[in-house]
């Protein structure tokens, strides 16, 4: 298998950097080069590039720190999804990235449940900031299973309230008796779609660490201790060469194992063994990043702060490396 960046990886990934230098919305901005489209099935609208495509898009925004966890979501919501259940507006929006699509329940235990009427009561863990049109939401049911609903926020039922986590803005949905379509068949495509969400996040990380990496380098060779530039001292470089050439390894893991999610030769202990060490890298480059850079790093408004926030709320979003590991453990018993 050729792990080489392709051509059209390449031209895909200074497309997302040229568009995150402009001053536009960036959902709009990217919007016009084909996200999310890009690896949406073409039943809804999209190009169906597959994870090769997306694995970049989402590497060139963590390592600008812009998450835009929103996109990441819409294309895992519609992978969850039925064509037939989404109304051709709102799917015109969804792809061309003016309205995003949520999932709720879906990385972590349901937190809302369904009634003996069908509708849905309690509060969503958090979700990245977007203008949200359509939700899907596993629930617990009253029988002790667990059940799939879609739901359009709109109206007191289902309201969209203000959150935060580490100070990054986010948002929760408010469901009272809220009325939702159940769907069916949605479990048959939850593990298929949960190991490419996986794989999206991962390549997210990968890249926030990529910048903490690089972060810390230029500051090491410019700030002078002893007389000397800090990356003359031993520990220090040695210290930063473990941390690039380790994340080097996983960028080759992550994108083998997004050709392995395209070709259907993926299984959850791959996706999880991957995001897992994704987590646990972006946490420990970030980490070294603040280190080096000392007080001026723990500045709220500076890059490494700015890294390692991004690196322990993203890292957590589809659970904490610690469950992933339970996950990848199955499959890697030889």
């Amino acid at each position: 298998m050729d792990l080489s960046i392709d051509p059209i990886q390449e031209r895909l990934a200074e497309a997302v950097d040229t568009v995150l230098t402009r001053t536009g919305a960036p959902y709009a901005e990217l919007a016009a080069i084909g996200v999310p489209g890009l690896s949406i099935r073409e039943e809804f609208g999209g190009l169906e590039l597959g994870l090769s495509a997306d694995t970049m898009v989402n590497d060139r925004l963590g390592y600008a720190l812009e998450p835009l966890g929103a996109y990441r979501e819409t294309v895992l919501a519609l992978d969850l999804l039925d064509p037939r259940n989404v109304p051709d507006s709102l799917l015109s929006d969804l792809v061309k990235g003016t309205r995003h699509a949520v999932t709720v329940g879906v990385h972590t235990e349901p937190s809302v449940r369904a009634d003996a009427e069908g509708r849905l009561h309690g509060v969503s863990e958090c979700l990245p900031v977007g203008e949200i049109g359509a939700a899907v939401v596993r629930t617990a049911r009253p029988d002790g299973g667990t059940g799939w609903h879609l739901v359009f926020p709109a109206g007191p039922e289902c309201r969209v309230r203000d959150a935060d986590r580490m100070g990054l803005p986010q948002l929760r949905l408010v469901l009272e008796a809220a009325e939702g379509l159940s769907l069916s068949g949605v479990d048959e495509r939850w593990e298929t779609a949960l190991n490419s969400a996986r794989v999206r996040q991962a390549a997210l990380l990968l890249g926030l660490a990529r910048r903490a990496v690089d972060e810390a380098r230029a500051h090491v060779n410019s700030r002078i201790q002893y007389g000397k530039p800090l990356v003359e001292l031993q520990t220090v470089a040695h210290g930063l060469a473990r941390i690039s050439g380790e994340g080097d390894g996983w960028d080759l893991l992550a994108h083998e194992t997004a050709w392995q999610c395209d070709n259907g030769r993926a299984r959850t202990a791959d996706t999880a063994l991957l995001l897992a060490t994704a987590a646990e890298h972006a946490l420990l480059a970030t980490r070294k990043c603040l280190q080096l850079h000392g007080v001026r790093g723990m500045l709220g408004h500076s890059t490494p702060a700015a890294a390692y926030r991004l690196a322990a709320v993203e890292g957590l979003r589809m659970g904490t490396p610690a469950q992933l590991w339970r996950l990848a453990a199955p499959g890697w018993r030889r």
